[in-house]
């Protein structure tokens, strides 16, 4: 055998400098599409806070309503008025006050920019798409109408969805304690992440539940009750109560995604009153919810190729049928449904039900009539082009987005689902029993 000679024994084997080459073009081809994104709203940031007159200063909610919380929790022990989240959180918030306005707004604009940085880092973690669809993600977090509004408003979306995310993160990896804080901390924040104990449920991980439930009490009972007193944690949720009651006039916002909500303004553009029906739109809202958790069981007893995420996916898209606010800002997961089932239409080689498929007219159609209309309604150029920020509210395009990548969902879904449940494997032409018990790392998830 040949001598290796000095220069072959220095260089690295081309496979390990690949991974290296990978790492390299994919932070060069971000930044690039990040300092696309900077340039775009350096030109057009005017005419967008012109838009968004809601916010009149920087990070309005976190000024009006987080930072003034964090100053009265332990005076007062009650939410200010518009404070709707828990008192944990109201725990968090204090420590910004004894820093001052000006450098609390920083420190919470770090954190904003950190939380996008941190959802990046998720998808790639979650999903095994090659670097075509990773820079489709980054592009689409970045022209993400509800990111912008999240941002300018200086909102807690974010922190819920990379809560979300990690904890999946976790889950998958064995992680169930950590895992378990992650949803605590999600639900301290806004309480229906609880929606998300459907997936686990599915799969019967009682241990998991049981962590989740011990968790909850620790953030959201015991940690208050140390702090607060029992008795004035009690009253801070009555508080809370109050002002979820008095409510009422999010059904006339015109930003309101909530299904009910979207339909009577519909219905009044249309010159009639559709109040007398509300109760009957929230019945149809819930029935869509439930035939969502319908779809999840299918997924997660079938044991889908993915059915963790498919299921994180279902549950997102369920929010504007249960959150009577769904405001815009809420729909900060678009961009990781959009992208996740771009891969799965365009980018992966193995379907929903765990064998290759090629690229078939089903999914051409579902790539340019559904996912391709949501992509384009909810992002920031989109609003631009429409030029009307209430009108994009009351018309409902973020309420349409989600419901275009809840149907190309059902589409992709349903069949494979059917077909593994009832223990049928067409690849193979033999029956395959398919309802084994849900185990940590399964391929499947």
């Amino acid at each position: 055998m040949a001598s290796l000679t000095r220069r072959d024994r220095m260089s690295p084997p081309a496979s390990a400098r690949a991974p290296f080459l990978a790492r390299v073009m994919m932070f060069a081809a971000a930044a690039a599409i990040v300092l696309l994104f900077f340039a775009y709203y350096a030109h057009v940031w005017r005419s967008f806070t012109a838009a968004f007159a809601v916010c009149v200063q920087p990070f309005c909610d976190f000024q009006d309503y987080y930072y003034p919380m964090g100053e009265a929790i332990f005076r007062t022990e009650l939410p200010v008025e518009g404070f709707l989240y828990s008192p944990f959180i109201a725990i968090l918030l204090a420590v910004f006050p004894p820093l001052g306005l000006n450098a609390s707004l920083v420190l919470w604009g770090i954190l904003q920019v950190l939380s996008v940085i941190l959802y990046l880092v998720l998808f790639r973690r979650l999903v095994p798409a090659g670097l075509p669809i990773q820079l489709l993600f980054v592009a689409l977090v970045l022209c993400s109408f509800p990111l912008l509004l999240n941002y300018v408003g200086g909102q807690v979306s974010v922190f819920i969805m990379v809560g979300l995310l990690g904890l999946l993160v976790l889950y998958e990896r064995g992680h169930r304690v950590a895992a378990a804080a992650l949803f605590a901390l999600a639900v301290s924040f806004k309480f229906y992440p609880l929606i998300f104990l459907a997936a686990f449920g599915a799969r019967r991980d009682a241990r998991f539940l049981l962590f989740v439930i011990i968790a909850c009490c620790a953030f959201l009972l015991v940690v208050p009750s140390v702090l607060l007193g029992v008795g004035d944690t009690f009253g801070f949720y009555g508080g809370l109560f109050d002002q979820f009651r008095e409510s009422e006039w999010v059904v006339a916002n015109p930003h309101s995604q909530f299904l009910p909500h979207f339909v009577l303004r519909m219905v009044s553009a249309a010159g009639h009153d559709a109040h007398a029906y509300l109760p009957l739109l929230h019945l149809i809202s819930y029935g869509v919810a439930a035939a969502n958790m319908g779809l999840l069981f299918l997924v997660q007893r079938a044991r889908l190729h993915h059915a963790n995420l498919w299921s994180f996916v279902i549950l997102f898209l369920t929010i504007p049928f249960v959150l009577k606010t769904s405001w815009p800002h809420d729909f900060f997961y678009l961009p990781f449904a959009q992208a996740f089932l771009a891969w799965h239409l365009l980018g992966n080689r193995t379907g929903a039900s765990g064998w290759r498929e090629r690229t078939s007219r089903q999914h051409i159609a579902v790539t340019f009539f559904l996912l391709l209309p949501s992509i384009f309604v909810s992002n920031v150029v989109f609003l631009n082009l429409f030029d009307n920020f209430s009108g994009y509210g009351f018309a409902g395009f973020l309420f349409w987005a989600n419901l275009l990548l809840l149907i190309a969902s059902y589409v992709e879904l349903l069949p494979p689902a059917l077909r593994r449940f009832r223990g049928v494997d067409v690849e193979h032409g033999r029956n395959a029993p398919m309802n084994r018990p849900a185990v940590a790392g399964d391929s499947s998830s």
